[in-house]
């Protein structure tokens, strides 16, 4: 896979590098050398997850950063189909991945009495609310498995303090909202008089 350039902003993942090298330092240090697997295997554990967080947070950074510098050759459109001609930048909103909180800062494309555009949102993809898809998808796997309190507290050891109960539970019914419209395209269309009846059988 061909990876994109990065000189256009120096050192973008320099804040992850120090996380990972802080780790082995860690690991390294004759403090460490006296813990037994388990002491050892959750200090990677969480200092791992906050490394993953960082590198997800220096790749939104450096987006925005691209954001920022080469802005769309083409008018931004809002979804009146109105032009927003004016860029603001700094807009920031959190997101709760499975790696914990992260910020997207991107810029608003914006016009006088209406509504603000981010087209890095749609380019995201992000979700409406606050936690991720991966964090959705965990919440619906873990909730049909158990409780809700179990659910929760089974994401909690995997991915730290990033969802309460009564937000898992709103993040299954958001889930579940298409499964009869999911069902409904999957049943055949009752059959018509015009409809020809094929039998096939062997010998």
């Amino acid at each position: 896979m061909e990876r994109y350039g990065t000189s256009d902003v120096p050192d973008p993942f320099a804040c992850s590098m120090e996380a990972v090298k802080s780790l082995a330092a860690r690991l390294s240090a004759r403090e460490t050398a006296e813990l037994d697997h388990a002491a050892v295997e959750h200090l990677i554990e969480v200092d791992g997850r906050e490394i993953l967080r960082r590198f997800f947070q220096d790749h939104l950074d450096l987006r925005a950063v691209r954001e920022e510098r080469h802005p769309p050759s083409e008018p931004v459109l809002g979804a009146d189909g109105e032009i927003r001609p004016y860029r603001e930048r700094g807009h920031e909103r959190q997101l709760t991945c499975l790696f914990g909180k992260v910020t997207v800062t991107r810029c608003a494309w914006r016009s006088r009495g209406r509504a603000n555009v981010h087209p890095a949102d749609a380019r995201l993809s992000l979700p409406h609310g606050r936690h991720s898809y991966g964090i959705k998808r965990l919440a619906v796997r873990e909730a049909v498995r158990s409780s809700y309190d179990q659910a929760v507290s089974a994401i909690t050891d995997r991915c730290g303090k990033v969802l309460g109960k009564r937000r898992a539970e709103s993040l299954v019914v958001e889930a579940a909202a298409d499964i009869d419209a999911f069902y409904h395209h999957k049943i055949a269309p009752a059959c018509t008089a015009d409809v020809p009846l094929v039998i096939r059988a062997d010998s």
